[in-house]
């Protein structure tokens, strides 16, 4: 099955973390996310959607995506 955006874009947050990793640098994130035809308005609304779960947190400079 072909998983939602928001769904396939925190499968690719959780490969940029690496084994052990807990956080990853959003800028390289975006850069991947664009890279593989995510849209800017998708991922901010993944990020939004993944937040409000507490399932990461993004910090308030905008820097890096951690995982709770």
């Amino acid at each position: 099955r072909c998983p939602r955006p928001s769904e396939a874009i925190l499968g690719v947050l959780r490969e940029l973390l690496g084994p052990g990793g807990r956080s990853v640098p959003l800028p390289q994130a975006l850069q991947v996310l664009g890279a593989r035809g995510f849209t800017p308005a998708q991922v901010r609304e993944a990020l939004q959607e993944y937040e409000g779960l507490n399932v990461l947190q993004v910090n308030p400079a905008q820097s890096r995506v951690t995982f709770v």
